[in-house]
């Protein structure tokens, strides 16, 4: 009895010593030595530029197929750092997970320094970033359906959902825009910029996920009980890369759209009246949006894909009827149309979002007359100061004089005041 006493003694007295040995020395040892692997290879010349599949021999992470290859080297000595805690189990593992937890601090941290470097700052003339840096608009874009749908698997959005938020999103991005016109130097015209981007969303969405499966794998077996700090340390720094890929994803989002408004308005500014030149900014974005799609439709994951891609009819609707109302109206709209109606072939998506710009296409050939007839039958279908610039076009091309406008103008204002405007 007193030998086995002795024995359980020893084995209590052993792993006091284990534990404060871990506790003291060791676990601190783990997170050095991961934090030196992390720094040494972020240092590398390759960092951030080479690219390649995730390493195979980690658990999770299935489903993405490109990452920089620095952040597989810098979750490998996360993992190493991790599965030697595990091993530390009941002597002392409760204090050696502080170092795999330290170790995604410096991960992140060098994830931070590459998204600032990688993306167009705010002060850049970017509009994507200025976009991007609007509270206002980032927590609108997130409130619709097609963002919810991406971001949180239960949520359901009908195809009727999808389209009301890809033409709401138009409407509201449209409507910052004001009567300027996109500047060249408002867009990002380098693709292998904007697949960097692509490249840093997937990296950071697989950190994410791999950083998420730490806990099942050190608390498997009841090999380590952890704290509700660490298991909360774990979500906030997963979250951190969650927020860098959101803010990638959300840029490429809005690159497209301004692309869309870039290319679309070229030409109300273009001097030559020919047929061919007419289709100029059509083909130019057409020409853009397939390049762009070539550089990452083997990178993101097809529904971030979809997200970004998703919804562009209807921003080209959007850009074509915003220029549309200028003083050279629709001159060659049948050409353009057809342009972009190709390129959505091309990407595989629905041309219904260019109904919108066939309606007001057909709106500037009508009559004031035949416009307020049917606002009075059916309904507005454009906004009040998209009929207007309308009947600006129709009053220079028809020659109407400024007296007989008056006239059709109230008429307008009395109809759409009656039955409300159609957004």
């Amino acid at each position: 009895m007193n030998r086995h006493g002795d024995t359980r003694g020893g084995e209590c007295s052993l792993r006091a010593f284990i534990t404060d040995y871990v506790r003291s020395g060791e676990s601190e040892r783990l997170a050095a030595a991961a934090r030196s692997a992390i720094d040494e290879v972020m240092r590398s010349p390759s960092a951030w530029r080479e690219r390649g599949p995730p390493p195979t021999n980690v658990k999770s992470g299935a489903g993405h197929r490109v990452i920089f290859t620095c952040c597989g080297s810098g979750w490998q000595a996360v993992w190493a750092a991790a599965r030697a805690a595990r091993r530390c189990a009941w002597c002392g593992g409760a204090w050696a997970v502080r170092a795999p937890a330290a170790a995604l601090g410096a991960l992140a941290a060098h994830a931070r320094a590459a998204h600032a470097r990688l993306r167009p700052p705010p002060a850049h003339a970017s509009r994507a970033a200025k976009w991007l840096a609007d509270d206002d608009i980032v927590r609108f874009l997130q409130s619709l359906h097609n963002w919810l749908a991406l971001t949180q698997p239960a949520t359901r959005a009908s195809p009727q959902d999808l389209k009301q938020a890809y033409e709401r999103e138009a409407e509201i991005l449209g409507s910052s825009l004001g009567d300027g016109a996109v500047t060249r130097k408002e867009i990002i015209s380098d693709t292998n910029a904007l697949a960097d981007l692509a490249v840093l969303c997937e990296t950071m969405d697989w950190l994410s996920t791999n950083i998420r499966s730490l806990p099942s794998m050190l608390s498997g077996s009841g090999s380590v009980k952890l704290s509700d700090k660490f298991l909360n340390d774990i979500s906030s720094a997963a979250m951190i890369f969650d927020e860098i890929s959101h803010k990638c994803l959300l840029f490429l989002h809005l690159e497209m759209r301004i692309q869309c408004f870039h290319y679309l308005g070229q030409e109300e500014r273009s001097t030559d009246n020919t047929e061919e030149s007419e289709g100029g900014g059509a083909a130019q974005l057409a020409q853009a949006l397939l390049s762009f799609h070539e550089q990452v439709h083997n990178v993101l994951a097809p529904h971030r894909l979809a997200y970004i891609m998703n919804g562009v009819g209807e921003m080209m609707s959007a850009g074509v009827v915003w220029r549309w109302q200028g003083e050279a109206g629709a001159r060659g709209g049948d050409a353009r149309l057809a342009t972009l109606r190709h390129c959505l072939a091309a990407l595989s998506l629905p041309h219904g979002g260019l109904h919108r710009a066939h309606a007001y296409l057909h709106l500037l050939t009508c009559a004031p007359e035949e416009i307020i007839t049917a606002v009075r039958e059916k309904g507005a279908q454009f906004t009040e100061l998209e009929y207007l610039n309308a009947f600006k076009v129709i009053e220079n091309r028809r020659g109407i004089p400024p007296a007989e406008m008056r006239v059709h103008l109230k008429q307008l204002s009395a109809a759409l005041g009656h039955v409300g405007v159609t957004v």
